[in-house]
């Protein structure tokens, strides 16, 4: 009398089957259960509960951001503005008093000199140009290196990055 045999493919088919209908809660206690049992065909079937695990992971996962954040993101936006423009509009009308009150002791040609309108701009713009200059001595660009040069770390460091640069479609 002969054994009967068991049929690894089938069995495993309709685990893999079985997995799809169950619900998550379920998935997590025949992942347990399975973790348990030692064996090739146990190996085989950890194999598919992990699988069926990432696919609902990758189900879940959201393709594009969700529409309440950015409308959050767009209120603080307004918000943000408003309060500004608020206390914009207070400080400017205090400065425009005080202006006011005062205004019969600064010569006229200095209020409304064209020239000291541009005497504030480039004095802006000079301002960042500076901010920019030390910024740029404080900081050096980068230097090009050889790839050979790099230790094991800064290659690893250099794969990495070029891996994430074209996992987001950019050319390398």
């Amino acid at each position: 009398m002969t054994a009967p045999t068991l049929d690894i493919a089938a069995v495993l088919e309709r685990y893999r089957a079985g997995l799809r209908d169950v619900p998550d809660v379920e998935l997590e206690r025949r992942a347990a259960t399975v973790a348990a049992l030692p064996g090739r065909l146990a190996g085989e079937m950890r194999r598919l509960v992990d699988a069926e695990r990432e696919y609902r992971q990758a189900v879940r996962r959201p393709t594009r951001p969700p529409v309440a954040p950015a409308r959050l993101d767009r209120s603080r936006v307004v918000l943000t503005a408003g309060a500004v423009v608020a206390t914009g509009g207070a400080a400017a009308v205090l400065a425009g008093q005080a202006v006011a009150e005062h205004a019969e002791q600064v010569p006229q040609a200095l209020v409304y000199s064209p020239v000291a309108a541009l005497a504030v701009v480039a004095t802006v713009v000079g301002g960042q140009r500076l901010a920019r200059w030390i910024d740029d001595r404080r900081h050096s660009l980068a230097v090009d290196v050889d790839e050979a040069d790099l230790d094991p770390y800064g290659r690893e460091l250099l794969a990495r990055v070029r891996a994430a640069r074209q996992a987001r479609g950019e050319v390398c």
